[in-house]
């Protein structure tokens, strides 16, 4: 288990889940699926039946922004407002890696570790 925190070490370890497939476990939402390619990243909330689309920035190596482009899915019509989310890699594994994101403009933190799907 390597740590994200200085040197070159950081840029390759965060550019290798820059992109993917990734599954994550969420206390209030259950297992969410993460597509993401290079300038956008579709989630699936199967527990809520909601799938989004984000745009990506990345601001630095291990540091995005994603911010809601628009609604794919939503039949139970959950209200979905407009928001930036500000995520850094902050630790890595071969297989996963440990995120901490927060919306902009709040004082919400939300740290979870996101493992690479097949």
């Amino acid at each position: 288990m390597t740590a994200c925190l200085t040197g070159f070490g950081q840029n390759s370890e965060c550019n290798n889940f820059k992109t993917g497939k990734f599954r994550m476990e969420d206390p209030s939402t259950g297992t969410n699926l993460i597509t993401r390619t290079k300038s956008s990243q579709i989630e699936y909330l199967p527990k809520l039946e909601v799938k989004v689309e984000l745009n990506v920035n990345w601001i630095n190596s291990c540091t995005l922004k994603l911010t809601l482009n628009k609604v794919l899915e939503n039949p139970k019509e959950m209200s979905i407002e407009d928001f930036v989310l500000v995520s850094e890699i902050i630790k890595t594994t071969d297989s996963s890696y440990t995120m901490r994101s927060k919306i902009q403009d709040s004082d919400i933190v939300l740290i979870r570790e996101f493992i690479r799907v097949k």
